[in-house]
């Protein structure tokens, strides 16, 4: 008799969101917010809070919305419950009663996941680590290889919104007990002002977007959006990324729109690609290295297209968070744009992890 030859399989690690959640705290407060604002905060029953976010109450999406929400602490009952209920501290964030009680909330949220909370409190008063290190400290805590550099996004993103993790000239710096207000208005300090940067700041770029690019009013652009399947892919140097993205687009039943492979020799390159973003109502920005530089300190900054830049204020300014930056692995990212979701890659291929992270991207897109 042949025996049958062994085929190994390899089981995907599932971690709970009470471990390290699949959403940021600044998604997650979008139910308490709902409750809040729709229900008067009192409970209201799971497929009246998703309709009022206008989410389908049997997706998976809001289904993982619902737990992360509970992971940190906002709300309480799942998607099955009879209601979902705003907790104490939920209710300190969306409806503080004092000065400051929904920063220090902000922080008590971002705690309460295991995984999460350990790292925060490993690099309490100490510098936030290097992509590779980060990822290996959260293995070691528990999350799966897979999803190293995705927790590692969240769990910065998530401590920029709280304003634990805080921006030196030497990178980000964390400080769980005296988190700063994560407020990005015109009205900045003086002592900001005087502080030169060593890119344009995350307004900045949204102002000077606005102003070259000519975007449209907003009823203007929510009738585009109604029925506009385009989704605007800034053009990079690796051909074979931008043609991958090209298939997913196709494949989820998305328009690609890459600009530089549309004839208009009478058309300026920068003209031209905010037109096409403005038909546009999401977006893929690709980001990859230009260089590098050296500061006054001797510190070494990846220098990125300036081009890509402006692209990226646009990009806050017609779609607000209705795109990605796919990050060439390595990249490192100005502070003032880390917050922004992303998605790595390395070489001239997606990876599986990459693909699917855009999948479900391009789906939240809807």
């Amino acid at each position: 008799m042949i025996a049958k030859p062994q085929v190994s399989v390899e089981k995907r690690i599932k971690v709970s969101q009470t471990e390290i959640p699949r959403e940021s705290l600044a998604k997650a407060l979008s139910i308490a917010e709902a409750i809040w604002e729709n229900f008067a905060g009192k409970g209201a029953a799971p497929h009246d809070v998703a309709l009022a976010l206008d989410l389908s109450p049997t997706s998976g999406h809001w289904r993982n919305l619902c737990g992360t929400s509970i992971a940190y602490g906002l709300t309480e009952g799942g998607y099955n419950a009879n209601t979902i209920e705003l907790t104490a501290l939920g209710r300190a964030i969306v409806a503080p009663t004092s000065e400051g009680e929904d920063i220090a909330a902000k922080v008590q949220a971002i705690l309460k996941p295991r995984v999460m909370g350990e790292f925060y409190k490993k690099y309490d008063k100490a510098k936030f680590p290097k992509e590779n290190i980060a990822e290996n400290v959260l293995v070691s805590l528990g999350v799966p290889k897979e999803r190293a550099a995705e927790a590692v996004g969240l769990v910065r993103e998530n401590g920029l919104f709280s304003g634990v993790l805080r921006d030196t000239k030497t990178g980000l710096f964390v400080a769980l007990g005296s988190p700063s207000p994560h407020v990005q208005t015109k009205e900045s300090s003086s002592d900001e002002e005087d502080v030169p940067s060593v890119q344009p700041d995350a307004f900045e770029l949204e102002e000077f977007a606005k102003k070259v690019s000519g975007v449209v009013e907003t009823k203007t652009q929510a009738a585009l959006e109604e029925k506009n399947t385009n989704v605007f892919i800034s053009h990079g140097k690796n051909r074979k990324i931008v043609d991958q993205l090209k298939e997913l687009l196709t494949f989820g039943k998305f328009t690609p729109i890459v600009s530089v492979e549309k004839d208009a020799a009478s058309i300026p390159v920068p003209e031209k690609v905010f037109e096409d973003m403005r038909l546009c109502y999401a977006a893929v920005i690709h980001v990859d290295k230009e260089g590098e530089f050296l500061d006054a300190d001797g510190n070494t900054h990846t220098r990125l297209n300036e081009n890509v830049l402006i692209e990226i204020g646009a990009a806050i300014a017609l779609y607000r968070k209705r795109f990605i930056l796919l990050v060439e692995t390595g990249v490192k990212l100005p502070s003032n744009l880390q917050g922004l979701y992303r998605c790595e890659y390395e070489g001239d291929q997606l990876d599986y992890a990459a693909t699917m992270k855009l999948l479900k991207t391009f789906n939240e897109f809807r």
